[in-house]
């Protein structure tokens, strides 16, 4: 028999395993055996000011790397913390293993200090809650953990860690290797399946590809393009699916989201039939599904996912890249191609709505304070192939539809949770992941007032992330809906007093300037870029453009 190892060793252990190079979070007394033995591997753990910052760094790297986040916090109060950005993960499918810890076994239920039931709270916002009431099962439920989140549609999983069992029991580690107990689906759809697929696609001159998230982490994208141009078909996405396809393909409409082009939802509802790759077509996405959709045909790794909201003429369910490429297969092998004349109507369309769209004060570059669009049009010419973009929930977000990414640029938001005080600490899990990326986050100052801690964690880790700052003082996008929905003046609760965030940042270890014109925002990359520290731009954002009820 080998040695034996307490609880929290036991975990460390299987993290080693699975090769975690990273765990974020806030400790605690209860977290120490857990803490203490990471200081002997190669694993650093990140300490961030507040949990939620810990759960969006894990989120960030999850998306960022296919391979779960790891965050951790203590019993109670810490564990709650974690809830919000948990949440994201599971909305927008991100791996992620939450480390979270319980008194005494003994003593549950007796109202010990910070107690928590912590199963009521968790099970309702994660893919799988794990309670560990026995030291011999901490492997099973730390490779359990590791496979639910990294199989079918990734999420995030509990691991709920009972004091005496990481800390007085002990157990022999035996060691696997994760291919043992996590095996990546690899499945296709029967050749049946396939081929009723592809001669519905032949019945239809107006076809339209909608694609979400599942098409990046398919690896579908030259697939997807290859149909689209095979079958002559307008591509749109949604925000989740930004860079599932390269911004300048010639056949791409746009994003569709709540906020989301004319023209990308005039793509979908004038198809006579919609190809849905990758998404489980969610109420942001489809706007409470209201937008139609015709003679579906939906690709999905997960079959409950298909029809569940719109009805289909064929599912086929599996892994999209392979799917997607048998059905090349069989319209290569008949000559197919697609009639033009859809295509060449909505990109006329898209041509006309550019012109309307990009017209106008809104992209005066010298206009102070500086109007969103003409924000995006300066972005657009700073930013890098290859690059990281994390944006945060409300407007920034929105305005970013517009925004073309250049090649192979990761987008990430907080598209179905909408959990304000994102961009931050994903931005941080995404650097620390992959530090030669570079990381722009982009945020309001709403979600800045949310976490500015991680301002200190990203200073003191000293990542040269890029954060750009849009400041409205302002809940911006409430603010517009309160304006739309209850007219002039009827607002309430969303103001903010004028915050000298730039001072704040620098306490904190970050380095930056502010932007009144976006014309100046050329210089204020520059300068950030070679500063090669953390670096905020702050632009004076004219918060008075809406997006309410539809800006594009």
């Amino acid at each position: 028999m080998g040695e034996l190892l307490c609880g929290g060793e036991l975990v460390v252990k299987v993290l080693e395993e699975f090769g975690a190079r990273v765990v974020f979070g806030v400790p605690g007394g209860q977290t120490l055996f857990v803490t203490d033995p990471l200081m002997d591997t190669p694993i650093r753990f990140v300490h961030t000011r507040h949990e939620n910052g810990a759960a969006c760094a894990a989120d960030g790297w999850g998306r960022m790397t296919g391979e779960p986040g790891i965050c951790l916090a203590t019993t109670g109060p810490g564990a709650t913390n974690l809830i919000t950005g948990i949440g994201g993960a599971l909305k927008d499918s991100s791996p992620m293993i939450a480390l979270i810890f319980q008194n005494r076994l003994p003593d549950a239920g007796k109202g010990d200090a910070q107690e928590c039931d912590h199963e009521l709270v968790f099970t309702g916002i994660c893919k799988k809650y794990i309670p560990v009431r026995d030291v011999t099962s901490v492997q099973w439920a730390m490779r359990e953990a590791y496979r639910v989140a990294k199989s079918g549609r990734p999420g995030p999983v509990v691991v709920d860690l009972y004091r005496d069992v990481i800390e007085s029991q002990r157990a022999e580690y035996v060691p696997e290797r994760p291919e043992q107990y996590c095996i990546k689906a690899d499945s296709v759809a029967n050749e049946e399946t396939i081929r009723r697929a592809a001669d519905e696609m032949k019945v239809h001159k107006r076809i339209c590809i909608w694609v979400g998230n599942g098409v990046k982490l398919a690896g579908a994208s030259k697939e997807v393009m290859e149909l689209s141009k095979r079958l002559c078909a307008p591509v749109v996405c949604t925000y989740n699916g930004i860079g599932a396809v390269d911004s300048g393909f010639e056949n791409f409409a746009g994003p569709r989201s709540r906020h989301g082009s004319r023209v990308a939802r005039t793509a979908i509802e004038s198809a006579d039939c919609v190809i849905v790759a990758g998404s489980s077509l969610t109420a942001i996405s489809t706007n409470r599904w209201e937008i139609s959709a015709k003679h579906v045909i939906q690709f999905d790794i997960i079959p409950e996912s298909i029809g569940r909201h719109y009805p289909v003429e064929v599912g086929v369910p599996g892994d999209a890249a392979r799917s997607i490429r048998k059905i090349l297969e069989c319209l290569e092998e008949e000559g197919y191609h697609g009639d033009p004349a859809f295509l060449n109507e909505i990109l006329a369309k898209k041509e006309a709505w550019t012109k309307e769209v990009y017209s106008g004060s809104i992209t005066d570059t010298a206009a102070t304070p500086v109007p969103p669009i003409a924000l995006h049009m300066e972005l657009e010419k700073v930013l890098s192939e290859g690059g990281v973009f994390v944006v945060d929930a409300g407007n920034p977000g929105a305005w970013t539809h517009l925004t073309r990414f250049p090649k192979n640029t990761t987008y990430m938001k907080p598209v179905n949770y909408g959990n304000m005080g994102f961009a931050l600490g994903a931005a941080l899990g995404c650097k620390e992941a992959c530090p030669e990326k570079e990381v722009i986050a982009l945020l309001g100052d709403g979600s800045l007032g949310m976490t500015l801690g991680d301002l200190e964690t990203i200073g003191r880790e000293k990542l040269p992330i890029i954060i750009l700052l849009v400041n409205d003082s302002a809940y911006g996008n409430i603010r517009q809906e309160e304006l739309y929905k209850m007219g002039e003046n009827r607002y309430t609760g969303v103001d903010f007093p004028d915050i000298d965030y730039l001072e704040v940042a620098k306490v904190l270890g970050v380095d930056g300037c502010i932007v009144r014109k976006a014309e100046e925002i050329p210089d204020a990359f520059k300068a950030a870029r070679e500063s090669g520290k953390p670096y905020m731009v702050e632009v004076k954002l004219d918060g008075s453009y809406s997006v309410w009820p539809e800006a594009f």
